[in-house]
């Protein structure tokens, strides 16, 4: 009768160059895998939020239409004060109420005073621009200021300096990037609109924002464009909010793909 033959004896000088042939393999395989990973890109980070401010006109219907427009694509914060100029925004300046009309749109807030039936809107307090950016944290702040600086007697000097600290001010917190929309032309202020423009056109470039100047667009026509040569009525502020936007989107789309790009060097060198 024949013994059992014990084949765990017989395989294994088979099985021991197996193993050691697949061992191989597979490290060759990760090790292979490693040095072909590519880097992807980061997916999309959301939407930069938005903080705008502005004076009488973004009271009325610009603001309104321009804050919807932002809206489609950001979360937005809006503030706008009836009368108030930069200065009136910055801490270390004296409180600034406004008698003629406030808006406050936000996601928890909704605040309108205006004119109603001849009678004038409650005293309402601008709030300082620290204090908004503490609050809503935004990424861009969008500004509409500059008209009521066209009939007051502020010295080239003290605008730089409010302009400068306003600046400033923004960029001590979460602001990466301002876009300011100056002034639309104005019948009344026609001879007067041209410095204070200058002047923060100079100081755009002296600080490193965006500007949008709303005289390109619009032309003030006393009695068709509104009534008192500064104020636009509800469809000519429609118009001038509507011919702004492309302009605007395509400096929000800029700081978008801007951030992205930084976003991916910033991983892509990580890795390396």
């Amino acid at each position: 009768m024949h013994g059992k033959k014990d084949w765990s004896r017989l395989l294994q000088p088979v099985l021991l160059p197996l193993a050691f042939i697949v061992g191989i393999g597979s490290f060759i395989l990760v090790a292979d895998g490693k040095t072909r990973k590519t880097t992807k890109a980061p997916p999309d980070a959301p939407p930069p939020s938005i903080l705008m401010i502005g004076d009488s006109l973004s009271v009325g219907k610009f603001g309104e239409v321009v804050q919807m427009h932002l809206a489609l694509k950001h979360r937005v914060a809006a503030y706008a004060s009836c009368g108030s100029s930069p200065e009136h925004w910055l801490a270390g300046e004296p409180d600034f109420f406004t008698k003629c009309g406030y808006r406050q749109r936000t996601s928890d807030s909704d605040v309108f005073t205006d004119w109603m039936n001849g009678r004038a809107p409650r005293s309402t307090r601008t709030p300082k621009l620290a204090d908004l950016v503490r609050k809503h944290k935004p990424t861009i702040l969008v500004v509409q200021l500059g008209t009521n600086w066209m009939d007051r007697n502020l010295s080239e000097e003290q605008m730089n300096d409010y302009l400068n600290r306003f600046v400033d001010e923004a960029r001590r917190g979460t602001v990466e990037k301002i876009v300011w929309i100056a002034p639309p032309d104005s019948a009344r202020l026609r001879k007067v609109q041209g410095k204070v423009h200058q002047i923060i056109r100079r100081a755009a470039a002296r600080k490193k924002f965006d500007i949008i100047d709303s005289r390109n667009v619009t032309h003030y026509v006393t009695g068709k464009t509104g009534g008192d040569g500064i104020h636009y009525n509800s469809e000519a502020s429609e118009a001038w909010a509507h011919a702004i936007q492309r302009e605007l989107d395509i400096k929000l789309a800029l700081t978008a793909r801007q951030k992205k790009l930084s976003s991916f060097t910033r991983e892509e060198g990580t890795q390396n």
